[in-house]
């Protein structure tokens, strides 16, 4: 899923704001509208890539493994998929895209729009979500005795998005550094945590409550990343966006 240099997918680089059309890997050819073949060649064409600023958002289930051998798979079923439900709902809600399931979680992305920065859709989608899935952990607790907390992550940066792999299998993903870092993030979240780093939090101060959880250092690298967790929105921000509304 993540693929080293942002500048780089499958081999192409590719400018920002470039034409998002399908075209083909082996000829200079845009795709016509309707075709799923290139004229030129017959290769089966693909959506090129594009460099966007972005806010990556990696939610997974806190404890996957146990549930899985303490219930039976129709039951983890039913819970991933009132999960799933959710986390699609919150995101799609905020004007976020899912773009990958990665078995027990979800990779999100949410772009520039009209309205709120990426950061504050990405940071909103996440409380949401996690309000929503309390009603799962009661209802599992209550019915099997068993903790169960989804853990997300979020970053703010440059990615890479298109399509990666062979003809028959392509997905549509974020590559890069940005990606990364938000998965590596992840690993650090404690059950039913939001973290985020400190550039998300950058383009979002005054509107949540944070508290620093430290440093993280990057792999290979010298460097680190400061890192923070989400505990609410702003109370008072809240009240005054509900008195501008009415």
């Amino acid at each position: 899923m993540i693929i080293g240099d942002v500048e780089v997918l499958s081999g192409n680089v590719v400018a920002l704001g470039q034409s998002r059309r399908p075209g083909c890997l082996r000829c200079p050819l845009e795709r016509l509208a309707g075709r799923n073949y290139c004229g030129g060649c017959g290769n089966p064409l693909r959506a090129r890539c594009e460099r966007k600023q972005v806010s990556v958002l990696f939610a997974d289930v806190s404890g996957f493994t146990a549930l899985s051998e303490r219930l039976d798979p129709e039951q983890v079923s039913e819970i991933m998929r009132r999960t799933f439900d959710l986390a699609l709902e919150a995101v799609h809600q905020h004007g976020g895209t899912v773009n990958q399931f990665l078995g027990d979680g979800i990779m999100a992305l949410f772009a520039d729009s009209s309205g709120e920065h990426h950061a504050c859709r990405a940071l909103n989608a996440a409380l949401v979500a996690q309000e929503r899935l309390e009603t799962v952990r009661r209802d599992v607790r209550r019915s099997y005795g068993l903790e169960f907390r989804v853990r997300m992550a979020i970053n703010t940066g440059p990615v890479v998005v298109g399509a990666i792999g062979a003809d028959l299998r392509t997905d549509y993903t974020a590559t890069g550094k940005t990606a990364g870092i938000a998965s590596q993030l992840l690993g650090v979240a404690e059950p039913g945590q939001i973290v985020l780093t400190g550039r998300t939090r950058e383009l979002a101060t005054g509107r949540y409550n944070f508290g620093r959880l430290g440093e993280m250092p990057l792999p290979g690298a010298l460097e680190t990343v400061d890192i923070y967790t989400l505990t609410r929105e702003t109370p008072g921000y809240v009240e005054s966006t509900r008195l501008a509304t009415v």
